[in-house]
């Protein structure tokens, strides 16, 4: 079994002491562990940023003979080949025909959009509508008999 030497709870530093107490007990009131307690700590994404002699080369500033350094190096190469690539990608033309062909492609109908049905017209027969009426009237005539029979 590992003893947990850190007076601090996983806290690294005493004045953090005001933050809530993490959680000692885990799912059904079982004891967390330590491998549990690690597992789920954040792990904060480095992220880099660039230097600002950098940026002042990249704006034609400053040459690229002043730019040293490890770091300055890699952001160097990194946009010398994102040039290399962009140049390549700017003669890029698209065909002449390319227009014509999808113009082609594209069906000569204009396809119906579907509309719910309360947006549609109703369309009836006319001996269905004399025969839901004459329905109703001897459901009517039915029920206003049974009224005053009472």
């Amino acid at each position: 079994m590992h003893d947990d030497l850190n007076a601090h709870d996983g806290r690294e530093e005493i004045n953090r002491s005001r933050a809530p107490e993490p959680s000692k007990v885990g799912d059904f009131g079982s004891k967390r562990t330590d491998e549990s307690r690690m597992a789920d700590r954040e792990v904060p994404i480095e992220l880099t940023r660039t230097p600002d002699l950098v940026h002042a080369w990249l704006d034609g500033e400053i040459p690229e003979s002043s730019l040293r350094g490890p770091e300055a190096a890699r952001h160097i190469a990194f946009w010398k080949h994102m040039d290399q690539d962009l140049d390549t990608r700017r003669d890029l033309r698209a065909p002449v025909d390319l227009t014509a062909r999808i113009m082609a492609a594209l069906p000569t109908t204009a396809p119906r959009a579907v509309s719910p049905w309360w947006h549609r017209p109703v369309e009836m027969n006319p001996l269905a509508v004399a025969a839901a009426a004459a329905g109703l009237l001897a459901l009517g005539t039915a029920i206003g008999a049974s009224l005053k029979v009472r």
